[in-house]
């Protein structure tokens, strides 16, 4: 077997390098088409296109039977610690520090000219010890916000070359090992690299994922559950209306007159008109509600531990607030006005047959002349309703 010289490591290490670089840009151009990219895409580009650069930049260092004049790996490796910095900060939504932390980049990197090639090594490893636990401290945060593992792997990868750096430099100082400090250094890099591609990939995989879920529970115009979140949020509810026996309504919301609405001042304002009763539902609500968008313009707002007599107060809150609130739109008032229907049950639930039950009484409103409330109780099957003010 032939044997492995110093340059053909170099030749070894650059493959790999630019491996692991091709498939990130790989992901990151199919990333980029996405209608919502992830955040930090842009930078984390940037940074995996100059860390190639400075790899290449090394490996025609040490293939180079004339040194370089200027240590144009060091440069390299600071710049390339500082655009992680700004990677993990977009990412992270932190952009406090980067004017004054840019001008030590700045600083550091212009010192290449005035020092020996030693100190900008020592200068080098210094300035991206620093960048990098910066960079640890912001992903480990957003590991923690967001409970993403691939920003934790991130975070490490930044910690290790924070711990490693006083190593290398004990070796260099104290035991006077010049260029085992540097082998030190050189393998902290690449397996840092290495790491970060990792936990990108993780980040923007697992994150991806997280929105897909939440696409498949969550109604995208509203931000409010949709049937299918519906029926996954109200597990426990139910469970436990079903052991003690407790009631639980539920109130079916119609606009009015939505096809209108959209005719005459067309679907922009139709969907905003869409989020304003929303809103307005949400605010009406107590935490323990539950409130779904279950059709174009139909909302189902499920009560636990709440009689028809207590649904159909609220109902009639949240009709006489969305009439009394016009929605303004390009300085027009829309007037807007909704149909509910309310229902409850006790024990047991089954979730479409209040569902049922509620939509059948929104019709009897609509029927009524519509902006009204109308109610069905299961036992016996009892229809009423009430005329909303000025109507009767």
């Amino acid at each position: 077997m032939e044997q492995l010289h110093p340059d053909t490591w170099a030749i070894l290490h650059f493959g790999l390098i630019f491996l692991i670089t091709l498939a990130q840009m790989t992901v990151v151009y199919v990333l980029s088409d996405a209608s919502n990219p992830t955040p930090g895409l842009g930078l984390y580009t940037v940074y995996f296109m100059a860390a190639l650069l400075g790899w290449i930049a090394f490996t025609l260092q040490q293939l180079a039977d004339v040194p370089m004049v200027i240590d144009v790996p060091s440069v390299a490796a600071i710049l390339n610690s500082y655009l992680l910095f700004l990677a993990a900060g977009e990412r992270a939504d932190m952009r406090r520090g980067r004017i004054v932390l840019g001008m030590i980049c700045l600083g550091c990197s212009l010192s290449v000219f005035f020092v020996t090639p030693q100190r900008m090594w020592a200068v080098q490893t210094v300035t991206a010890a620093f960048f990098y636990a910066n960079v640890a401290a912001l992903c480990g945060w957003r590991a923690y916000r967001r409970r993403n593992v691939g920003d934790g792997i991130t975070a490490t990868a930044a910690a290790m070359m924070v711990i490693g750096v006083p190593v290398a430099h004990y070796q260099w100082l104290v035991a006077g090992e010049f260029g085992g400090a540097q082998a030190i250094v050189f393998g902290l890099h690449t397996a840092t690299y290495v790491l970060v591609a990792l936990g990108f990939l993780a980040s923007v995989l697992i994150e991806y994922q997280q929105h897909l879920s939440q696409l498949s529970t969550q109604d995208p115009l509203t931000r409010l559950l949709n049937r299918r979140g519906l029926e996954v949020a109200l597990q426990v509810t139910l469970a436990h209306a079903a052991r003690q026996q407790s009631p639980t309504a539920a109130i079916m919301v119609d606009i009015d007159s939505f096809k209108e609405i959209n005719d005459n001042f067309g679907h922009d304002t139709g969907d905003q008109v869409i989020r304003e009763v929303a809103r307005y539902l949400q605010q009406t609500t107590r935490g323990s509600d539950v409130v779904a968008r279950t059709g174009g313009e139909e909302f189902l707002v499920i009560l636990p531990e709440t009689g028809l007599d207590g649904a159909r107060q609220l109902a009639e809150r949240m009709r006489r607030q969305i009439a009394e609130t016009p929605l303004h739109v390009h300085n027009q008032s829309i007037p807007v006005t909704v149909s509910l229907g309310v229902a409850a049950t006790t024990g047991e639930v089954d979730i479409d047959r209040l569902a049922q039950d509620a939509d059948r009484a929104m019709y009897l409103a609509k029927r009524g002349g519509k902006n009204r409330v109308a109610s069905v109780e299961n036992k016996p099957i009892h229809l009423r309703t009430s005329v909303s003010p000025g109507q009767a």
